[in-house]
């Protein structure tokens, strides 16, 4: 887990993207993506996205962009909003 803020881009489900601070932890990551649970899908170039690991169970739109990112490695549609997190980041 990260230890200190820094300014991560967010991927919302309407195609908007925008850079926030997000804070120093798990809690922090889910509410700025409105999740009650999150977790880490891997991308093939070692970013990582903090998704809302729910979002399909209460009915959260696909994100398209977000899918891109991730279908090579997960074949399935990526739903809510999304963090963007660099390599190292998370630990």
């Amino acid at each position: 887990m990260i230890l200190y803020s820094m300014k991560r881009q967010i991927i919302r489900t309407d195609g908007t993207t925008e850079t926030i601070e997000v804070g120093n932890g798990y809690q922090d990551w889910n509410r700025a993506i409105d999740a009650s649970m999150g977790q880490i899908i891997y991308l093939d170039d070692g970013r990582e996205l903090w998704m809302d690991e729910e979002g399909r169970l209460v009915g959260k739109p696909v994100n398209e962009a977000a899918t891109d990112l991730a279908m090579s490695r997960y074949g399935y549609p990526m739903v809510g909003d999304a963090i963007i997190f660099e390599p190292g980041d998370i630990t």
